[in-house]
């Protein structure tokens, strides 16, 4: 192998200078990043930034909010940030019941990763869990309800000298008070008045308007205030139930009550009519078989007096028809008619069915009947 004469000692040379100009570089570079750190704040565009200064003759918190954006800040000033975000107080034991619901331990696993992950996106400075508010009701009952208030930052200048940095504000000032202000408003409704939509509402708004003005007062805003579920202790869900009952029971026996009531009226109405109908109908059948008896009577006489009257016109007649024949002229015409009978007869001698018709036509003639004189 080929060795050069003073290799080694220029390569120790070179690594000298090398190591010279490393240096020279790095320092300005730790000078310029230490003077960066100290000197520079950065606001992110979800975030209010808030400047205080330790030294000069105005030390403090500065006058002035600070929006997004890069700033230089002096030595012994620091710029505190606070989100600009809707923050959430979430009062809810929906962690912990999804826990003790879970029927494996795969499953309880699955339920703290959702809740991770969850916690997560929510954002860690913007939401807080607390539990769910227990509100004493005013007639002595308990009722858990899991309660969600949004609310923003309006001025944190007002926060940063009331409370201080990060989220000392939320505990001592935000937990307080929405619980205090819940509390104090639903607690005047009853157990049972929570059934009632309207009345619930009108109770959350109530609180909803308390807590806007108290943390107005403070720099905050109240966005919205929601009852998202609410749950009665046991023993009230017991005597609830047993009251229920009890009225639907009694509902239900004055329904039938009216019904009963309302069929003895309908059996009496019928019952009623039913006589009316039977009046009437009787009283149509008299009015029918006296009105047929009327006819029937009337018929009979009728007929009675035109048999009478066609009798004594035939009567007359024969009567008539008598006379006529003993008249003067009476002969003329019986021998007439007596000739016209002969032209009947064949033969000298007649048969006794002729003699029987010749006599009875004479008879009838003078007007005699068989065995019976002339009229």
């Amino acid at each position: 192998m080929v060795r050069i004469p003073g290799a080694q000692a220029a390569r120790t040379v070179l690594g000298g200078s090398l190591r010279k100009l490393l240096l020279r570089l790095a320092i300005p570079l730790v000078l310029f990043w230490v003077f960066y750190g100290s000197c520079t704040a950065r606001v992110h565009p979800n975030q209010l930034g808030v400047e205080q200064k330790k030294f000069g003759f105005k030390t403090g918190i500065v006058e002035r909010t600070y929006g997004p954006g890069l700033y230089f800040t002096g030595p012994g000033t620091t710029m505190h940030v606070f989100s600009r975000e809707v923050h959430v107080l979430e009062a809810s034991n929906e962690h912990e019941d999804s826990i003790k619901k879970a029927a494996s331990t795969e499953t309880r696993q699955k339920v703290e990763k959702y809740y991770e992950y969850r916690d997560e996106l929510l954002g860690g400075s913007t939401h807080r869990v607390i539990p769910a508010l227990n509100i004493q009701t005013s007639d002595g009952y308990a009722v858990v309800a899991d309660v969600v208030l949004l609310y923003s930052i309006t001025d944190p200048i007002r926060i940063a000298k009331d409370f201080g940095w990060g989220s000392l504000f939320v505990d001592s000032f935000v937990i307080n008070t929405f619980r205090n202000g819940v509390l104090a408003n639903l607690g005047k409704m009853n157990a049972e008045t929570f059934y009632d939509e309207k009345a619930r509402i009108a109770a959350v708004e109530e609180a909803e308007i308390f807590l806007r003005e108290k943390f107005s007062e403070r720099g905050l805003k109240v966005e919205k205030l929601l009852l998202s579920a609410y749950r009665y202790a046991d023993n009230y869900e017991r005597s609830l139930h047993d009251k229920k009952v009890a009225v639907q029971v009694a509902e239900k026996n004055k329904k039938e009550s009216l019904v009963n009531e309302e069929r003895a009226k309908l059996q009496q109405i019928e019952s009623h009519g039913n006589a009316q109908i039977t009046i009437a109908e009787a009283e149509n059948n008299k009015a029918i078989s006296k009105i047929k008896s009327e006819a029937d009577l009337y018929a009979a006489t009728t007929r009675a007096r035109a048999d009478k009257e066609y009798n004594l016109a035939l009567a007359e007649a024969k009567r008539l028809k008598a006379n006529a024949l003993n008249a003067a002229g009476g002969r003329y015409v019986v021998a007439l008619e007596t000739s016209k009978m002969f032209d009947s007869i064949e033969g000298a001698v007649m048969t006794p069915e002729q003699y029987i018709a010749f006599i009875r036509s004479a008879w009838a003639l003078i007007g005699v009947q068989g065995g019976g004189k002339v009229k």
